[in-house]
């Protein structure tokens, strides 16, 4: 089987699926990025990566016009039916090229799943269409990080990175690092795949991760926003 169709598969099973333990992580990451969100009024948002909608959401709650990029087909039509008013492109972001400018772009849960030199040449691509990025990645420095490569559980078409590496990307490309977060300082995991053989529990790392200002830069998703210079 290709690695993309892997990948597509994979996120068919796992995304949003309330078997996946993780899922207290990214839902805090989700409920972060809400409330730094600025008020819309009309301005132009670019949501990559879009998955079943949930940036989309807040993108529009916030009184965006959205244009969502996403490359599983299933999710694009998922987005198309859910969000009639938004404009949806279903195509892989590593091929196409932008031809209009954004007040907003974000980028959530998708750096993961492409290589450094692709994350390069989309942050190039993105600091020629908007002035304000918000992004994160999976952190290879995170107990997370360090757990699945040890059991092995990390699929072939995950790709994490270092905090330190990131900036200096996103620095490279143009941008200003304005607000930095960590999330997850433990992340639920098991002995085995699929989530079972539990032994990190959720309740457990809630507990933990209420110190999670306290080392960012090991959490499992590093999040980051970031500005063009004036």
């Amino acid at each position: 089987m290709k690695i993309d169709e892997k990948l597509k598969n994979y996120y068919n099973e796992w995304w949003e699926n309330p078997k996946d333990i993780r899922n207290t992580v990214f839902e805090t990451l989700n409920s972060y990025i809400r409330t730094r969100i600025p008020p819309g009024r009309g301005r132009k948002a670019l949501d990559i990566g879009s998955g079943k909608g949930r940036i989309v959401s807040y993108l529009l709650e916030k009184g965006y016009e959205v244009t969502a990029i996403e490359f599983n087909e299933k999710f694009a039509l998922d987005l198309k039916n859910k969000y009639p008013q938004i404009k949806v492109i279903s195509d892989d972001i590593r091929k196409i090229k932008l031809n209009q400018c954004f007040n907003v772009i974000t980028c959530i849960e998708l750096i993961q799943n492409l290589k450094m030199q692709e994350t390069q040449k989309l942050l190039g691509e993105l600091a020629i269409h908007t002035d304000r990025l918000f992004i994160n990645i999976s952190n290879s420095n995170s107990f997370h990080g360090k757990w699945v490569k040890m059991m092995k559980f990390q699929a072939d078409f995950v790709f994490d990175y270092e905090p330190n590496s990131f900036d200096n990307m996103i620095n490279q490309a143009g941008f200003i690092i304005s607000h930095r977060k960590g999330i997850g300082l433990i992340t639920p995991v098991s002995l085995f795949k699929g989530f079972k053989g539990v032994i990190v529990p959720v309740c457990i790392a809630k507990i933990v991760n209420n110190l999670d200002s306290v080392a960012p830069r090991i959490c499992h998703l590093y999040y980051v926003e970031a500005k063009k210079p004036m």
